[in-house]
């Protein structure tokens, strides 16, 4: 029986029951179970960590790596996509954790890289993060302004600006609070890769 390990994370009780319910609710199958886990779990093979704005799906699924003290000099321990609840509707929401579920059936290229990840699977319909884009967003999250990030990459300030709402377009952001929120943890996270995935 397959196992989808899911972890909840934060102080709302609804938020965490309502996603819970949902999963369970997505993942209704004979062959398959969920397994929720505290919020200070320490989780392997694949897991789904669920925060208000953003979930992390653990990647030594994906490698086949199952012990952290391996996987630690890893620059893909994640992957992170978008998960803007707060600002949609419930079938939206529904719609989302459907998208995020799949992955548990993606074929697993033998080089583990998002671009790779992307073509090998049902995801090449979505428009991914460039990786100017990428970097533009991560000095955003990072505080930077366009002015700094226009010298930082020798770029135009229109065209900073221009990546930087391509980005939030393909994240499926409407505010720039959420925006950098988002931002600013992919920047903490990203230890060098683009690991952030738009669906």
């Amino acid at each position: 029986m397959e196992v989808l390990i899911v972890k909840v994370v934060g102080d709302d009780a609804y938020f965490k029951l309502g996603i819970v319910s949902l999963v369970i609710e997505q993942w209704n199958d004979d062959t398959k179970r969920v397994h929720v886990v505290p919020d200070d779990a320490t989780t392997f093979h694949l897991s789904f960590d669920f925060h208000e704005e953003i979930v992390g799906i653990h990647a030594a699924y994906f490698t086949g790596i199952s012990y952290l003290s391996d996987f630690t000099n890893s620059r893909w321990e994640y992957i992170y996509t978008p998960f803007n609840c707060r600002r949609n509707t419930l079938s939206q929401i529904e719609v989302k954790i459907a998208k995020i579920l799949a992955i548990s059936n993606w074929k697993i290229p033998k080089v583990l890289d998002l671009a790779n990840l992307i073509v090998y699977n049902d995801i090449k319909r979505y428009q991914q993060l460039s990786s100017a884009e990428f970097m533009i967003m991560t000095l955003i999250g990072q505080g930077e302004d366009c002015h700094f990030i226009s010298k930082k990459m020798n770029r135009s300030i229109k065209t900073v600006r221009t990546h930087y709402r391509s980005a939030s377009r393909k994240l499926g952001f409407d505010n720039q609070a959420d925006f950098f929120r988002f931002a600013k943890y992919i920047s903490k996270n990203s230890h060098g890769a683009i690991n952030t995935l738009c669906l």
